[in-house]
């Protein structure tokens, strides 16, 4: 036998970042919790104020794991708010559903904050997949929504209205994903 010699001795920082086929981004409030408790009967907390969701949520829709990841806000890419945390995991995504609630008064406007924050943090973001999600629409007027849809159709993707509380719209919704999800798989 030898005697036992100091080895060496180091420290690491080891940062587990979430994988997942879709990542569900949006300003807070933006309907992505409840979103994603209705397609994957997950249970995301969902509240009526800002910043309810504090970490990634998974769940299981078809066999693709979406990711309701915590509402990003502008300033997220240089650490304001929750962002600069939860944008280590979006990279990681292999598509997006960007939330957009029917309620902002500009839905233009909130589509651009995030996808400034998504360049920002890393250009090869804004190269990945994405569908605009215009939600909450039960709360506006039909005229309205097409209003908003066509507003949203300027950005160049397609734009998907829906309503957790339409079950028929739930359904589209639903039924599109999942044909844009084999296409693009």
């Amino acid at each position: 036998s030898t005697p036992g010699v100091p080895g060496e001795e180091a420290e690491f920082k080891i940062e587990l970042l979430l994988v997942a086929d879709v990542g569900i981004i949006g300003l807070p409030n933006a309907g992505k919790s409840s979103l994603l408790n209705t397609l994957t009967k997950a249970h995301s907390k969902v509240g009526d104020f800002p910043f309810t969701t504090l970490e990634p949520a998974l769940g299981s829709f078809y066999g693709y794991i979406l990711a309701d990841i915590p509402g990003l806000i502008e300033g997220a890419s240089e650490g304001r708010g929750l962002g600069y945390k939860f944008l280590k995991h979006i990279e990681r995504t292999k598509a997006f559903l960007h939330c957009i609630s029917a309620e902002s008064e500009n839905p233009l406007e909130s589509y651009n904050v995030v996808r400034k924050e998504l360049g920002l943090y890393n250009k090869d973001m804004l190269k990945k997949p994405e569908l605009i999600v215009l939600t909450k629409i039960d709360l506006i007027s039909p005229e309205e929504k097409r209003f908003k849809i066509k507003l949203l159709a300027e950005a160049g993707r397609e734009v998907l209205p829906v309503s957790i509380i339409d079950d028929r719209l739930v359904k589209e919704f639903s039924d599109t994903l999942v044909k844009t999800l084999k296409v693009r798989a």
